[in-house]
């Protein structure tokens, strides 16, 4: 399971992606543009998919 923190604001993203031994896996920000954040998930879906692995979001504001 990993673990990916989001924290928004108004013109952009903030993530951490996390593994179960909190080890950072991802750090990174973009923008809260639509295709920027579906590009994102994308990968992250893909990532996860490849390694047999779920993940769970928190967002903050």
């Amino acid at each position: 399971m990993l673990f990916l923190g989001i924290d928004q604001h108004a013109r952009q993203l903030t993530v951490s992606l996390r593994d179960q031994q909190c080890d950072v896996l991802l750090a990174r920000q973009f923008s809260t543009r639509p295709a920027k954040i579906l590009q994102f998930f994308d990968q992250l879906t893909q990532r996860c998919a490849e390694h047999n692995e779920s993940f769970i979001a928190v967002l903050g504001e």
